[in-house]
């Protein structure tokens, strides 16, 4: 392994060991302290800038900019709270409030496995507090780390709050058909752009989305459920959040499979439009989705 791999991965541990050290609520701050820092000198800012230039050219220039002042400060957050992720896990019932639990009853009246999909809004990490409150273990898709002297300490984070994680590649989408056929449900993030993906119009540009989770819940003919989870504006401070679930996709089942899917990927970006259109600061603006 290269030797900066090491240095890097000694140098987060050093951070992530002072938002440990800080607690959960200055650590939190910290870290949006920092996320404002790389807003001004990292090399994503021009792309989160000409992201949002692009997706939403109704905003005015000063708006915009408060976007993204807002939008590295709430990505800080993240990396601050995550040295705090079995913490928020224990706490889960105080920290994070459900909305819409009656769609997943509505969706599973007989129990069973359900597909939910979300994207990177406020801090993703902890869309699987909610949904395993609602119907217990799940399985949860992730990218592996860049830095393999980092991976074994994500996953240990992660633990605390995603007992089953998979990750990306072929390996990974045999493990999720073995979960689903064993009665598990899944949960992937589909906002982030996919060189084999399938053809979309997301936020009136064209680029390539992933529809695995939708063709596997189509497959198996099991209830695929948006949900996405939001910083609250009126709790104490602001490692609280409220997780919204919406109903199932409709997802036909005909014999024009490309048909199926595009209609129920279409009803899925409309949902993730949606919600950046409403909140745009609390979503991941650095990552070029439409490159």
């Amino acid at each position: 392994m290269h030797p900066i791999y090491f240095l890097q991965a000694q140098i987060a541990k050093a951070f992530l060991m002072v938002y440990r050290l800080a607690g959960l609520r200055i650590g939190s701050w910290l870290g949006a302290q920092l996320g404002t820092l790389l807003g001004k000198i990292a090399r994503e800012r021009h792309i989160a800038a000409e992201n949002l230039a692009l997706a939403m050219p109704h905003l005015s220039a000063p708006e915009q900019k408060q976007v993204l002042d807002k939008c590295w400060a709430q990505l800080g957050r993240v990396v601050g709270e995550f040295p705090h992720m079995d913490k928020i896990a224990r706490e889960a019932e105080q920290r994070v409030t459900i909305e819409g639990a009656e769609h997943v009853r509505a969706a599973l009246p007989d129990g069973g496995p359900a597909m939910f999909v979300s994207g990177h809004f406020a801090n993703w990490e902890l869309m699987m507090l909610g949904i395993q409150r609602l119907v217990g273990k799940t399985g949860s898709l992730y990218r592996r780390a860049n830095n393999p002297y980092m991976e074994a300490w994500v996953i240990a984070q992660r633990a605390a709050f995603m007992p089953v994680q998979i990750p990306k590649g072929s390996d990974g989408a045999r493990i999720m058909i073995d979960l689903l056929k064993n009665g598990t449900s899944l949960g992937v993030l589909i906002d982030q752009k996919l060189g084999t993906g399938d053809p979309i119009t997301f936020m009136g540009r064209p680029t390539k989305a992933p529809s695995a989770s939708i063709k596997l819940a189509r497959r198996f003919d099991i209830p695929c459920i948006p949900t996405v989870i939001r910083r609250r504006e009126d709790a104490p401070d602001k490692i609280h959040f409220v997780q919204q679930f919406y109903p199932a996709l409709d997802i036909p089942k005909t014999d024009d499979m490309k048909a199926d899917v595009d209609y129920a990927m279409r009803q899925a970006y409309d949902l993730i439009e949606q919600w950046i259109e409403e909140k745009p600061e609390e979503w991941f603006w650095q990552h070029n989705r439409w490159k």
